[in-house]
């Protein structure tokens, strides 16, 4: 027996039926014009006829799906690409373009396989996935180095059979007065001024040749010390023009100044602190601290700023830091064979600490090789920075910080080798035989080089004021003086308005 169908079962059943075929016929009645348009356009884009296309949102084309085989390649979306997008980020999803919405991540190359989809990349994205430029300080070498074309007349001793290859006879005082030798005669030009060059002293000739010229620091600026080859060290007073001390040692080679201490280092690689304020002399000599370490000569000595720690290198490379009355050199270095131990494979021809990071040394030697080092003795780890080489294709013959930003100068001799440098190294890729070459730090990107002469530059040292590089060109027998850095302008303060009136 059937079952009545009620009313109500009825007419629901029949509503959703009509309803059904009331959507599906709509769909069927809109689906052939979108897909006419859609084919319209695309004939268009092949070069067919145009047509026109009611506006209205059921006329936008139908988003054809990417794989199919018969996708027409000059189907692009010409709208501009998203400024955002780069090789390895993801670009944010772009609005609708004028055909269609199918890219939403700006334009695409698709294969005719249809295997392959690999997305365009915009000026932008060029732009961003490049290295940026390297910016500079207004005080940089980058904007001021260059030669003055001033040069002064510089000669070393002409009796010397066999003088060494880097004579410090050049030296600057904290008034910026310029000491050098003209043989075994010592000049002095005032730097900040015009007056003419003068004379300090000649050396007796009983006493040998000339060898060192160094002068006093901020402690004692008219204090000059000399060396010579017979082992006679000498002060003299740069106002009243005298020597007020002279005595012998057994050989000389470098000096520093420590304050009021002057630091000796011997040809047999021993080093010896006399403390000028010892009188007299020969109190003064018998006092004198003595520390033995290295087993050759002494190239190159520098105090750092604040004066707490001394580094000493000698010829066969190797460098030693120490504190200031001890005995034994600090424990600091790369690790060769379980110790630290700063070795360069060349003679050490230059050594300079960092003005505004006294623990930052800074080593150079005859090879062409640049070190720096983080000299903490309380580090387990190697003490050698990070990046902290630079091998160049020329003798280091001088290292200068920069007082005003941080940036390394170094000065180089002629170039002894023509072999390319290797590919690994930081730089150089190009030479710096006879020229300036500045870094910066702590990246060592090479900033700018300087051609100063066709002859090799010998030592080297900055002014008063850190901005000028006076060079030592003993074959042309010849100062050169340089530009390297600016100097921040000091601001003068103004007394305001409330500060220069009175109350009455």
């Amino acid at each position: 027996m059937d079952t009545p169908i009620t009313p109500e079962l009825t007419g629901a059943t029949r509503k959703r039926v009509l309803s059904s075929s009331s959507s599906s016929l709509e769909s069927q009645r809109k689906r052939p014009r979108v897909s006419t348009i859609s084919a319209e356009f695309q004939n268009q884009l092949r070069g067919g006829s145009p047509s026109v296309v009611a506006a209205g949102p059921d006329r936008l084309p139908r988003a054809r799906p990417l794989h199919e085989d018969d996708y027409d390649l000059s189907i692009q979306n010409t709208r501009p690409l998203s400024g955002c997008s780069s090789f390895t980020s993801v670009s944010r999803a772009g609005s609708p373009g004028p055909y269609g919405d199918h890219q939403t991540g700006g334009s695409a190359f698709i294969s005719r396989s249809g295997m392959a989809l690999m997305r365009s990349v915009s000026s932008a994205s060029l732009r961003s996935s490049s290295p940026s430029l390297p910016s500079y300080s207004d005080l940089s070498a980058k904007y001021h180095l260059r030669n003055t074309k001033v040069s002064l007349d510089y000669s070393v001793p002409s009796d010397s059979a066999s003088p060494p290859p880097l004579l410090p006879l050049l030296s600057c005082s904290p008034h910026n007065v310029l000491f050098f030798s003209r043989g075994n005669r010592v000049h002095y030009k005032n730097l900040s001024t015009s007056e003419d060059v003068g004379q300090l002293c000649k050396l007796q000739e009983s006493h040998g040749d000339l060898r060192i010229i160094e002068c006093g620091g901020v402690d004692l600026p008219n204090l000059v010390a000399l060396g010579t080859s017979k082992g006679y060290l000498h002060i003299w007073d740069i106002k009243s023009k005298k020597m007020t001390a002279c005595w012998s040692t057994k050989g000389v080679s470098v000096m520093r100044w420590n304050g009021p201490v002057l630091t000796v280092g011997g040809l047999k690689g021993t080093i010896k602190h006399y403390d000028t304020r010892v009188n007299p002399t020969s109190k003064m000599k018998e006092q004198a601290r003595k520390v033995t370490r290295h087993q050759t000569r002494i190239t190159s000595l520098a105090w750092n700023v604040t004066g707490k720690l001394l580094a000493s290198g000698d010829q066969t490379g190797t460098v030693y830091c120490w504190e200031p009355g001890q005995r034994t050199p600090l424990d600091v270095g790369d690790f060769i064979q379980r110790r630290k131990k700063i070795q360069h494979s060349g003679a050490i021809s230059a050594a300079t600490w960092c003005p505004w990071q006294p623990k930052l040394l800074a080593t150079g030697d005859e090879v062409g090789t640049i070190r720096l080092w983080n000299v903490d003795a309380s580090s387990p780890r190697s003490n050698a920075s990070v990046p902290g080489k630079i091998e160049m294709d020329s003798p280091v013959t001088g290292l200068h910080f920069s007082p005003h930003c941080k940036e390394l100068l170094s000065t180089h001799g002629t170039s002894t080798s023509s072999a390319d440098v290797s590919a690994s190294q930081v730089w150089p890729r190009n030479s710096v035989s006879n020229s300036i070459a500045v870094h910066t730090y702590p990246s060592l990107r090479h900033i700018t080089t300087l051609n100063v002469a066709q002859k090799p530059i010998g030592v080297s040292v900055l002014n008063a004021h850190g901005t000028k590089i006076v060079l030592s060109l003993p074959d042309d027998t010849k100062l050169s003086v340089c530009d390297a850095w600016s100097k921040r302008k000091e601001i003068k303060k103004q007394p305001s308005f409330m500060e220069s009136s009175t109350i009455r």
